[in-house]
């Protein structure tokens, strides 16, 4: 058992043996003693195949000797000796109907083509096999499969295509799996299922399919597959009138969304963490108003929208600096004022909170907008001209006036360093990458969005072509490389595992520069330390808890 920092708020477990078969084994029972012996400050436990990544929060770690790092390390150390308090479940077998080939395979053709079978025999070996979810990840439910027939090896598509429909079965190499919900994807498509393997109205079981089950497949035709659609039930529009609204949008901006500090714990599933692309910002837009941290509350996009408020509000805006409108102190609004957030004049994203939090239903126990799975926040989508959101009930008095010191502003005037810590895969990198890492300038790319930064410049390579990683979890921060050399730097909407070479992790600390950044600023990248980076995030952490603190003697509710 290898144990490898990646970053300053997780650690990637690797483990080995002689068969993914038996690895994964181990993987499994990891995961399962940890999960049975919670350490405080663990947010989620993702096992991937070879695999295990343990994110914690460094200032939530029980304190003891050496660093947060040392401290989950031990833990993690002891797993496998830890008695476990019950048996494990045994792995559930679950039947997948697919119909295959046609409108519902546009690839089986070519899949057959390449592996010089027919298009019945490839339908045949891939409905025969026996097959072992390895992991769960990419997209809410995405499960990983081992145990295909090597004849079937595809390579995925040169292109990826920009939507695959929900429920198709796809190849990517040596793997197979099943896409949950309508997303981009790259894998060779020769089916699709009826079955819902995304269920966002299921709090308690959001997946069909978890690490260890054992799935087979079944051909069924077009009109059974017709027969056996799972309907999804038509999302309810909530209505709020202009009598219980705290503001109505006359103005919706590039991209509007509620967001909360996301959805810890579920990571397993595949479901991302989500959340502000600057957290510091959208916590002390919170603590401001003497909310909770974790309150709904208004991430702005580089044009943000023009809000008509139909009752007195008090109301906190941090983040990228707005014309026209007070940053990071409390702000009284009137009932009839329209407030323009429109022209963001440094920085990329600008954070909105209202005294009691907005009035928005959890979903998967977030309140935060996943856009690619149209669930959470305002009706899964950003604001449009004419939505009406509601807030909490209470009434706020304030005493005296204050605001956030300047220390928890991230916005940029076009270039911005942030600091790295070498990721797991440093080493497989050749030395010329790994040298302008450090010394070259890279760009945001317009093609950049919540999921990842993608950047241009020099083209980073492995110092072998045979390196091959399987899928593992990933990080807010993670510098992924692609086999195209540029790297992508993974924000707020990252799956929760990735198989592209990570060759650094950006410090929690840095992350708001970056989110603040807009497409065309440069970015430059430092080395830091485990110790530095997490010495910097406690001082961080120090800091909002003495604003809150203050915050607090000075905030009256009723």
């Amino acid at each position: 058992m290898q144990l490898l920092p990646l970053g300053d708020s997780a650690i990637l477990v690797v483990l080995t043996a002689k068969t993914h078969a038996a690895a994964l084994e181990l993987v499994e029972r990891l995961a399962w003693a940890l999960n049975n012996d919670p350490l405080v400050g663990v947010s989620d436990i993702v096992p991937a195949y070879t695999t295990v990544v343990v994110h914690y929060d460094p200032a939530k770690v029980p304190s003891g000797p050496g660093t947060p790092f040392e401290r989950v390390q031990r833990w993690v150390q002891a797993a496998p000796s830890m008695p476990l308090a019950t048996k494990r479940p045994a792995a559930r077998e679950v039947v997948i109907p697919v119909c295959y080939g046609g409108e519902y395979g546009p690839d089986l053709a070519a899949v057959a083509q390449h592996t010089r079978l027919t298009e019945a025999e490839v339908i045949r070996l891939h409905a025969k096999g026996v097959y072992r979810v390895a992991a769960v990840g990419f997209s809410p439910g995405f499960p990983y499969l081992l145990g295909m027939e090597p004849k079937l090896t595809t390579p995925r598509l040169p292109t990826p295509r920009m939507a695959v429909p929900a429920g198709s079965v796809g190849i990517g190499g040596v793997q197979t799996g099943v896409y949950p919900s309508a997303t981009p994807g790259g894998w060779v498509l020769i089916g699709r299922t009826p079955a819902r393997l995304f269920r966002p109205d299921d709090e308690a079981e959001p997946t069909l399919l978890k690490m260890g089950d054992t799935v087979k497949f079944t051909v069924i035709t077009p009109q059974q597959a017709a027969q056996q659609m799972e309907r999804v039930a038509p999302l309810i529009t909530p209505k709020v009138s202009k009598q219980s609204a705290a503001f109505e949008v006359i103005k919706a901006g590039m991209l509007t969304t509620v967001q909360d500090l996301g959805r810890p714990g579920r990571q397993h599933q595949g479901i991302p963490v989500g959340g502000p692309m600057d957290r510091t910002a959208a916590r002390v837009a919170n603590v401001l108003l003497g909310n909770d941290e974790n309150e709904p509350l208004l991430e702005l996009t580089v044009n943000g929208p023009e809000l008509l408020f139909l009752r007195d509000s008090w109301i906190a805006v941090t983040g990228a600096e707005v014309r026209g409108v007070p940053g990071w102190r409390p702000w009284k609004v009137d009932a009839g004022q329209i407030v323009s957030f429109t022209e963001l004049v440094r920085g990329a994203r600008a954070y909105l909170a209202i005294a009691g939090g907005l009035e928005v239903a959890r979903v998967l126990g977030g309140t935060g907008t996943m856009l690619s799975t149209v669930v959470g926040g305002w009706n899964g989508r950003a604001l449009k001209t004419g939505d009406r959101l509601g807030v909490r009930p209470g009434i706020l008095e304030l005493e005296g006036r204050w605001s956030a010191s300047a220390e928890f502003r991230a916005t940029s005037t076009g270039e911005v360093t942030v600091r790295f810590i070498a990721g797991p895969q440093w080493s497989w990198f050749s030395s010329a990458s790994r040298q302008a890492l450090v010394t070259d300038a890279f760009k945001i790319t317009a093609k950049s969005d919540r999921m990842g930064l993608r950047l241009s410049g020099p083209e980073l390579g492995l110092d072998s072509v045979s390196r091959e990683l399987l899928s593992e979890g990933i990080a807010f921060g993670s510098v992924q490389v692609p086999p195209d050399g540029r790297p992508i730097v993974l924000m707020a909407d990252r799956q929760t595992v990735g198989g592209y070479p990570k060759i650094a992790q950006v410090i929690s600390v840095d992350l708001a520069k970056l989110a603040q950044a807009r497409t065309g600023d440069t970015v430059r990248f430092q080395e830091a330390t485990l110790a530095e980076a997490q010495a910097l995030y406690l001082e961080q952490e120090q800091s909002l808890a003495m604003l809150a603190a203050g915050v607090r003697a000075k905030v009256k509710r009723s």
